[in-house]
């Protein structure tokens, strides 16, 4: 039998207030940008206006835009409050720690690493399953009531059954991968494996940056070569030029799934490549799509990946110190309802680290508003430098407006919205900063 949730565990506390604070902040915001978009939902900035290409934004476009972020606010109300109740019911009825028991049963934990492993791997598997069935329906109505409502989703059932296993497979294979490394890290190294566990995690990230482009992302989409003509002569000089390495330039066939358009840059060293989605090559003109890639290889040349990496290094480590001092407190057991008594600390860390992540998850919210801060002057730094290297601040402006109203992004955000949750500039932002250079 597992024990009684404590309440007045300051861990559980945290995690309740946390996680109620954090869909408190979250509804509030939505709701304020909901009532700012009935104002002025119909209204086009006067930044915008005046450009050209504004043209795409007539009176049903207009509307569209307002129905679409409207559906994607009604939807959100049900989905995160069904969510938050499931969240809450988990810990409060103490399914966690009987499953946990239940493992320990048939696994025959803790005798050895493959019973520790096993009873790890089972319970961060089945622990995540209450939540793929309620994302699962979610997921279907997103996709083929609000998107394809709106033209964006090309997708079919077979197709989006056969993204599923695939998605859930790589899961299984990688959540495996690491969670042998780390259970061997956690059992070998009681009391200084927070060190090799962060390089561990850096480690396999990087892994992944190099794998992506060449194993995993070709199993869901179909990568050509970039045809030869005036695009990618422009794209190879701009690389050229910046002293850009690169595997190619491809493009992926992004259509047969959605109506989105994007354009990115994956990998590292020799694996890394030029990514267009062919609907991005649809909507923009060459001149467009050139200043987008100049933004583009802008974060490149202004080494934000490299700088982000650097601050996130020292973050890690301290952050994963952190989850190994509350790893090794048994009252984080204790308050979640974990039988503690008749196991050693050091064989039941991996479940503080679930419990410590499950606690520091219900705070993350609150962290948004920074992120997304430096995000924002990155993204403000790639526009001026695309517009000095394209000289052609014009060509970015037109094909952000594009962008903007081919995916029928909000015109006007609430700014507490936009401060909150918004990692690039609005539109209306980003133009004003490239007139100024003009």
């Amino acid at each position: 039998m597992t024990e009684q949730i404590n309440y007045n565990n300051p861990f559980v506390i945290i995690f309740l207030t946390g996680t109620i604070l954090s869909f408190a902040v979250k509804l509030i915001l939505k709701v304020l940008n909901w009532q700012n978009r009935k104002k002025y939902g119909n209204t086009i900035p006067e930044e915008i206006q005046g450009n050209p290409s504004s043209a795409c934004l007539n009176k049903e476009k207009i509307e569209n835009i307002t129905k679409y972020e409207n559906q994607k606010f009604y939807f959100s109300l049900p989905s995160s409050f069904l969510n938050l109740v499931l969240t809450i019911i988990l810990v409060c009825t103490g399914f966690y720690p009987w499953l946990f028991q239940k493992i320990v049963v048939l696994t025959g934990f803790p005798n050895g690493f493959m019973q520790t492993y096993l009873c790890a791997l089972l319970f961060f598997i089945l622990s995540s399953v209450p939540e793929s069935i309620l994302s699962i329906p979610l997921d279907l109505l997103f996709e083929f009531k609000i998107e394809k409502k709106f033209g964006f989703s090309k997708m079919t059932f077979k197709l989006w059954l056969t993204d599923f296993i695939k998605n859930t497979i790589l899961s299984l294979v990688m959540t495996s991968i690491l969670l042998g490394a780390a259970i061997a890290v956690l059992n070998w190294m009681p009391n200084t494996w927070w060190i090799l566990l962060t390089c561990i995690l850096f480690a396999f990230t990087l892994i992944i940056q190099v794998l992506y482009p060449m194993v995993i992302a070709p199993m869901f989409n179909k990568f050509t070569p970039l045809e030869d003509g005036e695009l990618k002569t422009r794209i190879t000089n701009l690389m050229t030029n910046l002293g850009f390495k690169s595997d190619g330039i491809f493009v992926m066939d992004a259509s047969k799934r959605s109506g989105h358009s994007n354009a990115y840059f994956g990998g590292l060293g020799k694996s890394k490549r030029i990514v267009l989605y062919d609907t991005l090559i649809s909507q923009l003109t060459t001149d467009e799509l050139e200043a987008v890639l100049g933004h583009e290889l802008g974060h490149y040349k202004l080494k934000h990946i490299i700088k982000k990496f650097l601050v996130m290094v020292p973050v890690e480590f301290i952050l994963m110190f952190v989850l190994y001092k509350i790893a090794q407190n048994p009252s984080i057991y204790i308050g979640f309802g974990f039988p503690f008594a008749g196991y050693k600390i050091q064989a039941v860390q991996f479940i503080g680290l679930f419990l410590s992540a499950l606690v520091a998850g219900s705070l993350q919210e609150f962290l948004n508003p920074i992120v997304n801060y430096f995000s924002r002057k990155d993204e403000y730094q790639a526009d001026a430098f695309s517009a000095k290297l394209t000289k052609n601040p014009d060509a970015l402006i037109s094909g952000l407006i594009k962008l903007n109203c081919e995916n029928l992004s909000d015109l006007n955000p609430a700014k507490s919205y936009a401060f909150w949750n918004y990692s690039h500039p609005t539109l209306k932002e980003r133009i004003i900063a490239l007139n100024k250079l003009k």
